[in-house]
């Protein structure tokens, strides 16, 4: 599958990073980039083909649709915050790498804000 290739490229960034990181931080920062999103548009075709499975799985149980929405907006969030914080903490921005993952776990919530109104709901429903 792409896995060799994937693990290949994120080698062959982390060993550019750190030769250009000698020369210069602007440099070491672009590589890292352009190596991260190599690896993500490599996993993108599996990445549809797992959101496409869980689709099937949620057409045939009603009402789970909406959560299944949430929980991939959730992933997908943690995923890209992860992907910056860790680039930031590379460049040796720690603080910035920290109010980046404050503002994600921000974001995560709002996100998810109808799923505890909905469980609010239920209890409220259950104890009435």
């Amino acid at each position: 599958m792409t896995y060799d290739k994937n693990f290949c490229n994120y080698f062959y960034g982390s060993y550019c990073f750190s030769f250009l990181k000698k020369y210069g931080r602007e440099f070491s920062l672009l590589t890292v980039i352009c190596a991260a999103l190599r690896v993500f548009a490599l996993i993108t075709g599996d990445l549809y083909t797992l959101i496409g499975k869980i689709s099937d799985l949620t057409e045939s149980v009603s009402g789970v649709s909406s959560y299944l929405k949430l929980m991939l907006k959730v992933l997908a969030l943690s995923l890209i915050s992860q992907l910056l914080s860790n680039i930031c903490r590379d460049c040796g921005e720690s603080v910035l790498a920290s109010q980046t993952e404050i503002a994600a776990k921000i974001l995560m919530l709002i996100i998810t804000l109808p799923l505890f109104e909905s469980v609010i709901e239920i209890v409220t429903g259950l104890l009435k």
